[in-house]
């Protein structure tokens, strides 16, 4: 019985598949406080579109707004208080003023996207807020009664984050109405 080879060590760059289609990257910090630290760091999405050109610095920056005010809401994951453990089940009793302050700029940005039930309010909820996977976003997304395929999803998802980027102020827009006489 021949003896397995060793696996090659991993170098900083290196992208490894997860479960659930996600990808973590090996890292060597070259600065700030943990200069040398060697480790994994999950990519996001909106990351991988950056560095594959599909999105813009600003598109991916308006994302990231979005997904850092989407944690202030409290709109996902493990930190959203369930109505039965709320002392007195009522919701005022839980909601601070910044968590109400994020949830309206929440629903501020979805509006600026077409809406929480547009293809772009989807898009920018499950991937840039809960941190999906454009494929997964897509194998659970369908419009019209029929599935989403990814290049579709990934269009809907640039398409919002345009709009993102121009509703926190990141694009400006050149057009001006005007009629010429």
């Amino acid at each position: 019985m021949a003896a397995k080879p060793k696996p090659e060590p991993l170098r900083p760059g290196d992208i490894i598949p997860l479960a659930g289609g996600r990808k973590a990257e090996w890292v060597h910090e070259d600065s700030g406080e943990h200069v040398g630290n060697v480790h994994f760091r999950t990519i996001d999405s909106l990351s991988l579109m950056l560095k594959n050109g599909t999105i813009t610095s600003q598109m991916h920056d308006a994302g990231q707004d979005f997904s850092t005010t989407f944690v202030l809401a409290q709109l996902g994951g493990p930190s959203v208080p369930a109505f039965n453990r709320i002392p007195g089940g009522q919701w005022r009793d839980s909601m601070t003023e910044r968590v109400a302050f994020a949830r309206k700029r929440v629903g501020e940005a979805l509006d600026a996207v077409g809406g929480v039930g547009s293809p772009g309010g989807s898009a920018v909820w499950h991937v840039a807020g809960l941190g999906q996977s454009i494929k997964e976003w897509s194998v659970q997304e369908g419009w019209n009664g029929r599935p989403l395929s990814q290049p579709e999803a990934r269009g809907i998802l640039v398409a919002a984050l345009g709009m993102l980027a121009m509703h926190y102020g990141y694009l400006k827009t050149n057009c001006i109405n005007r009629i010429d006489r």
